[in-house]
């Protein structure tokens, strides 16, 4: 009966897979167009030679949660110039809040890495755009549920922008994959992992699958219901997991075999790695919250829709959960083939001579075959409390934007190991924009002193950018690149540019460094390593009102142009009148009655004006031409966050 009741419901699936399918294969077309139309960093003259890079190669090191240890970075062999990269995107609710920027900037500086390495990388982030939460936040707005989704895209593609995120190479959406998540699924049941239950759902069988929890190191009896899994009688065990719901009224919702309905949150990374990437990736990255269960069941269907040796167990060929085993099999194999095809055309992972580790179908026990490095970042703290909106302490990039340099957040971001957890407070996003405001105040001194020195400073500018950075040879720029490849250490890689600074300081403000004979070839190859390290790190925005992405290491001979210093400098100077909430109006009254009082000689009234500004973040500066101010450090402040 059951059988007889979904055959014609799945005939009809299929049609409808195959219109989807064809607006896959375009819109996949489109992208890799795009993709091949965007100059990567290889291919700009880069200041490392091809044998640097072999060099440089060698030595990236990543921590693989998996394994629980750090590894050598290796591409599959089948593909040694190729780089893979999934990381999980967001669910398109709300504005995405700091926690998400920690995620996407740790990973965009392994992007950069990767194709400063020369690889030629392929980097995946999706979007959920439809979800329970999606659903809730459309019914309170009143709004319709998908339209929500692509308003929120919009919206975190400027957050990503502002954060200097170079834009991956796709970014999937969930609602246009539900067909190969439908052909997922059935493969799962057909491998005896799935089944069907009264009502529509359908849910993955935990205790089914060998080797369940590997990931996350949670053993079976640890995965109770109600925690982070639906209560649900109708399920065989407490830990299974919805891999398609049901429709519920007024809900979104796509036909299947199984009645309309809509995909469980962690089919989705699955289907949408095979179609668009292929079966086995290189690398598999998000926050550590998501190590268990969404990546957990993720690596868990993976496995499960791979065939019977992936799983470890034995399927025979009438095996199924939920009675479907009979239904329209040629049908159902023609689907297969549809999307077989599919893939086979637009993902640069799948050929018919893909080995049996790429398909994955090797190394059953670990899922290698699936993911080879899978890559975490830490939790961010508030004031040393979980980051929540039930205790109040919950900050979208939006709003910390509106009183900081999103760069500052940057800096502030990248100046925690990435697996480390990060606490979020005011004082550390006042350091670091007090500390981004001197760096890009240096490359203005900078600029002029070599502007000043005529056609000197232009020769030193010339051989610099001529000159070739040697893995053998000890710099600030390549110290940075070592810090990185020792599992992205961005702390290490960011301190690199003290030296440079301190170098240039003194050969700026004092009279031996003036006096210098070599003083101004010193100072262009400060200014070409600054802008090395801050490109790497992605700490130099693009021009505002450009069309241009964020800068990447793709001019990395090139110095921070004089426009991008200005404006940062200029932008840094408004927001820190922004959170003294004064004008710089207030601060020029300011400095005109502390010159009146020092001229009376009443220096404590003068000294109470600096003392109030520098309370709020404005440093009075006397100098030969006059006093003006800039950002600083506010003397007194609570440790407490934005």
């Amino acid at each position: 009966m059951i059988n007889a009741r979904f055959s014609n419901r799945w005939t009809e699936q299929i049609s409808f897979h195959r219109r989807t399918l064809y607006h896959v294969k375009i819109r996949c077309s489109v992208i890799d167009r795009e993709v091949k139309d965007v100059e990567s960093p290889s291919s700009h003259g880069s200041s490392l030679t091809a044998g640097d890079k072999a060099d440089l190669r060698a030595k990236l090191y990543l921590y693989n949660t998996m394994s629980r240890g750090k590894e050598h970075f290796r591409p599959r062999e089948q593909k040694p110039e190729s780089v893979q990269m999934y990381v999980c995107g967001v669910t398109v609710y709300d504005y995405s809040h700091i926690g998400h920027a920690r995620v996407y900037v740790a990973f965009d500086i392994l992007y950069r890495l990767l194709q400063l390495l020369n690889y030629n990388v392929q980097y995946v982030r999706n979007f959920t755009d439809i979800d329970d939460k999606i659903i809730a936040r459309a019914n309170e707005k009143g709004e319709d549920p998908l339209a929500l989704s692509r308003r929120f895209i919009d919206e975190f593609h400027k957050d990503m922008e502002s954060l200097g995120c170079l834009p991956p190479s796709f970014e999937p959406k969930a609602t246009d994959f539900i067909p190969q998540m439908i052909t997922t699924i059935q493969r799962i049941i057909d491998n005896g992992h799935a089944y069907a239950v009264e009502g529509g759902d359908v849910y993955f069988e935990v205790y089914s699958l060998p080797g369940y929890g590997r990931l996350s190191g949670r053993a079976q009896e640890d995965n109770r219901a109600g925690e982070r899994v639906d209560v649900d009688s109708r399920k065989r065990g407490p830990a299974d997991f919805a891999l398609w719901k049901s429709a519920k009224a007024g809900e979104p919702n796509w036909p299947s075999p199984w009645g309309p309905g809509r995909p469980g949150w962690h089919i989705e990374c699955s289907s949408m790695i095979e179609a668009v990437m292929g079966s086995g990736i290189d690398i598999h990255g998000g926050g550590r919250d998501l190590v268990f269960p969404h990546h957990e069941n993720e690596l868990a269907q993976s496995r499960a829709a791979a065939g019977p040796c992936s799983c470890g167990a034995v399927h025979p060929d009438d095996q199924s959960s939920n009675g479907l085993a009979d239904v329209s099999t040629s049908v159902v194999a023609a689907a297969k083939r549809t999307e077989t095809g599919l893939i086979a055309e637009n993902s640069s992972s799948s050929s018919s001579s893909t080995s049996q580790d790429d398909r994955g179908q090797g190394d059953d026990a670990t899922g290698k075959g699936f993911v080879r490095y899978w890559l975490h970042n830490g939790f961010v703290n508030v004031d040393s409390e979980k980051m929540s909106k039930s205790l109040g302490n919950f900050f979208t990039i939006r709003e910390v934007i509106a009183k900081y340099h999103p760069i500052a957040l940057r800096w502030f971001l990248v100046s925690t190991h990435y697996r480390q957890q990060v606490n979020y407070t005011q004082r550390a996003l006042e350091e670091a924009s007090d500390r981004l405001y001197y760096v890009y105040q240096s490359l203005l001194d900078i600029t002029k002193a070599l502007n000043d020195a005529g056609a000197e400073g232009v020769k030193a500018r010339s051989q610099e950018e001529a000159a070739v950075v040697s893995s053998s040879s000890p710099s600030t720029y390549m110290a940075a690149i070592l810090a990185l490849l020792d599992d992205m250490n961005t702390p290490s890689a960011i301190s690199e540019l003290s030296g440079p600074l301190k170098a240039a300081n003194d050969l700026l403000t004092t009279k031996a460094g003036r006096k210098a004979p070599n003083r101004v070839s010193q100072l262009a190859s400060i200014e070409r390593q600054l802008g090395q390290v801050l490109r790497l790190l992605g700490l130099v925005p693009a021009v505002a009102g450009s069309t241009l992405a964020p800068e990447s290491n793709s001019s990395l001979t090139s110095n921070v142009s004089l426009e991008v210093v200005n404006q940062v400098l200029t932008e840094l100077r408004r927001l820190v009148l922004v959170r003294a909430n004064l004008s710089e109006a207030d601060v020029l009254a300011r400095i005109g009655i502390r010159a009146e009082a020092r001229q009376a000689k009443d220096f404590q009234a003068a000294d109470r004006v600096r003392v109030e500004l520098a309370g709020m973040g404005v440093m009075i500066m006397d100098t030969p031409e006059g006093t003006t101010w800039r950002p600083g450090l506010p003397s007194v402040m609570e440790n407490s966050a934005v």
